[in-house]
């Protein structure tokens, strides 16, 4: 897959809009009998892991990598965990838009999922793309993603993170 069109700021947005999905779903599902509480918590803290590992890449003010090289769940999912999730909602998310390709929010969310996807893999015994990314921007200053507050503000809002205008204020 080429390099997404999304800005990582986008793809953090999708990866926390995934988490409150299925925060808000979850629970019916289960009453369901679609999926056990075990799997729904499980899947609830995979998703809360990718999200915090977007909000430590995107913000170089949080403290360096969280971890040891040893530790398989840095950000409190493994990698394989957080690479199967998106990969399976990539593949719901492509069927979706599949059946509907004139719906232009359909097709978008699959091209995030697809980002996600993206952005999470890894080569063997390496970090993630977005992690990589993460060590890089905080490395050298120069390759940090610079959020535009009319632009990026609102995703930076809901993840929590401060834009540096605020950071300056404080």
């Amino acid at each position: 897959m080429s390099e997404p069109r999304f800005s990582l700021p986008c793809c953090a947005w999708a990866a926390l809009r995934l988490l409150q999905e299925r925060k808000q779903s979850y629970p019916a599902r289960v009453e369901a009998g679609q999926l056990t509480a075990a799997e729904a918590e499980d899947k609830i803290a995979t998703s809360r892991a990718i999200v915090l590992q977007w909000r430590w890449a995107l913000d170089p003010a949080l403290p360096p990598f969280p971890t040891s090289e040893r530790d398989e769940a840095p950000f409190g999912a493994p990698q394989v965990s957080m690479m199967r999730q998106l990969r399976e909602t990539a593949a719901w998310e492509r069927q979706r838009a599949s059946a509907a390709p004139a719906n232009e929010v359909l097709q978008e969310r699959a091209e995030l999922a697809a980002a996600l996807v993206y952005y999470q893999d890894a080569p063997a015994g390496a970090h993630p793309m977005i992690v990589r990314l993460g060590l890089a921007m905080r490395r050298s200053p120069c390759q940090r993603y610079v959020p535009e507050a009319n632009v990026d503000g609102w995703i930076y809002q809901a993840l929590g993170l401060p834009l540096a205008a605020d950071r300056r204020a404080a």
